[in-house]
């Protein structure tokens, strides 16, 4: 049965099984309490849910999201099942859990909005990473990589501006904006060359072939005290490209 892209993904022409290897590189599990005791490129390599601290959980979690991304599961599907799951492990709805690190009972609550979000940021980075690889193979005959938004109401404001920017897939600026870019983040990014440029300009995108200025702000991690600078516009923990793995022991 050939494999499909989940429905509501408007996530451009990426070879399913390249998304299906990102997301499957993604072996370790890592019981974590916070979305900052992960943070960037650790995400390449190990899979998480913030505050889920039974293991056997968590690899459930993970194995029900391989099992989406490789057969396409929509999130309604994934979500029954995975619902049904904690209801019956008893991590419905709102529960406490000791933070290891400070001995702290913290709350967390597992809801279908919660749910949605957990799909939604593993499915999408799977993609993007997969969409990179594709890139990384492509860029002797397209060399340029195209930022777009979703051209409606919901594009945050902050990444209107990006809209158009075409810059070569060496450029750094890809390192800390490529898509997504936060926490619902609906952008993406494709590759192309002169012709394609040209095709894009008749139909009246604005393209940018400049790197736009950044402007860095801190950001200071709870967890951690580490400071550390992040992009204006993208969502700390968000300012790096998934389809790069960082070297072993970075």
């Amino acid at each position: 049965m050939p494999t499909r892209i989940p429905p509501g993904f408007r996530l451009g022409a990426v070879p399913p099984l390249d998304a299906i290897a990102a997301f499957q590189d993604r072996s370790l599990l890592e019981t974590t309490f916070s979305w900052q005791d992960m943070w960037q490129q650790e995400h390449t390599r190990a899979f998480t849910v913030s505050r889920l601290a039974e293991e056997a959980l968590l690899a459930f979690v993970r194995d029900e999201l391989d099992a989406a991304i490789s057969a396409g599961t929509d999130f309604k599907d994934w979500a029954q099942t995975v619902q049904s799951r904690l209801e019956s492990a008893g991590w419905w709805g709102r529960r406490e859990v000791v933070d290891t690190a400070t001995g702290e009972k913290v709350a967390t609550t597992f809801d279908p909005r919660r749910l949605q979000l957990i799909f939604e940021v593993n499915t999408r980075q799977s993609y993007a990473a997969g969409r990179w690889k594709r890139i990384e193979r492509s860029k002797d005959k397209l060399p340029f990589v195209v930022y777009r938004t979703m051209h409606d109401e919901h594009v945050r404001v902050s990444h209107r501006p990006w809209d158009g920017v075409a810059l070569p897939a060496d450029d750094e600026w890809w390192d800390t904006h490529y898509p997504p870019c936060g926490w619902r983040c609906r952008c993406t990014a494709f590759a192309t060359d002169e012709r394609g440029l040209d095709k894009l300009r008749r139909a009246g995108v604005p393209i940018k072939t400049t790197a736009p200025p950044t402007d860095w702000v801190e950001f200071t991690n709870k967890r951690t005290g580490e400071m550390s600078r992040v992009p204006r516009g993208v969502d700390p923990g968000f300012g790096y490209n998934p389809g790069k793995v960082r070297p072993t022991g970075a």
